[in-house]
């Protein structure tokens, strides 16, 4: 492994991801609980209240900007390490901003 890796940045930015996520989550699961106690005709009525509300939590979760940021920055700092494994780059990461991560195809 290189020295100029930064692999310990690479592992907060990813921390800092799951906490973003591990909260949208938690936001999600009470939506969804919230959602499965409301009373319905049918068992088909509750599974598609229960189906639809976690696929808006899912969706809004994906459209956060504090999401969005923390992906970018936790790939960023992964294909900064990983660059300067394969290259032995001269300039590590914490002398430059990230690398810009790869667009979103979508």
């Amino acid at each position: 492994m290189s020295e100029r890796a930064d692999w310990q940045q690479v592992g907060i930015a990813f921390r800092d991801l799951g906490r973003e996520l591990k909260g949208k989550a938690v936001e999600g699961g009470q939506a969804v609980r919230d959602a499965s106690s409301q009373p319905s005709e049918t068992v088909t009525d509750r599974v598609s209240t229960v189906l639809t509300t976690a696929l808006h939590q899912f969706d809004q979760a994906s459209a956060d900007p504090e999401v969005t940021r923390a992906a970018k920055l936790a790939t960023a700092r992964l294909l900064d390490a990983i660059k300067a494994e394969l290259t032995q780059d001269t300039n590590p990461p914490e002398d430059r901003p990230p690398t810009a991560p790869p667009p979103v195809a979508g």
